[in-house]
């Protein structure tokens, strides 16, 4: 039977200090990191913008100053978890290999099957591109040979 984790929870009204959210904490937070993300340099809203959407720098080393803030409160977490009880599993990536192409040595991208509805008689078909496909694989969908 597992046991019931037990929390403390206290209320925080919006009107008080940000700071206090940092109380819950129980583990040290390092000196000098702050709650949200204070870019060494000045940054205009444009300039956040086009790093949000285009992973554009506002200047250079601001993405490194971004990635080194986000892993100080990860780790923070990540040790708040492990005081609080918490479990954490990390594992490592899996990677991902494409196939490739022997004539052409470029990856291959497989297309998936289509479902078409013709909008008149409501029937449903599977559409898959032929191009696409082998002459064995064209015989071997074929309806009317497979009986």
């Amino acid at each position: 039977m597992n046991t019931p984790i037990k929390a403390k929870v206290r209320f925080v009204a919006p009107d008080e200090d940000d700071e206090d959210r940092l109380s819950d904490y129980t583990v040290p937070i390092p000196e000098g990191l702050t709650e949200e993300f204070h870019p060494s340099q000045p940054v205009t809203p444009k300039q956040l913008l086009d790093w949000e959407t285009k992973n554009k720098e506002p200047y250079p080393g601001y993405s490194e100053e971004f990635f080194n803030w986000e892993n100080a409160w990860e780790e923070v977490n990540r040790a708040q978890q492990k005081a609080d009880g918490g479990y954490l599993h990390l594992s490592d990536p899996v990677p991902v290999s494409p196939e490739f192409d022997e004539t052409t040595g470029e990856p291959i991208t497989y297309d998936e099957p289509h479902v078409v509805v013709d909008p008149e008689s409501g029937n449903t078909s599977v559409y898959v591109d032929e191009a696409d496909m082998s002459a064995q694989e064209i015989a071997e969908s074929d309806p009317v040979n497979n009986k």
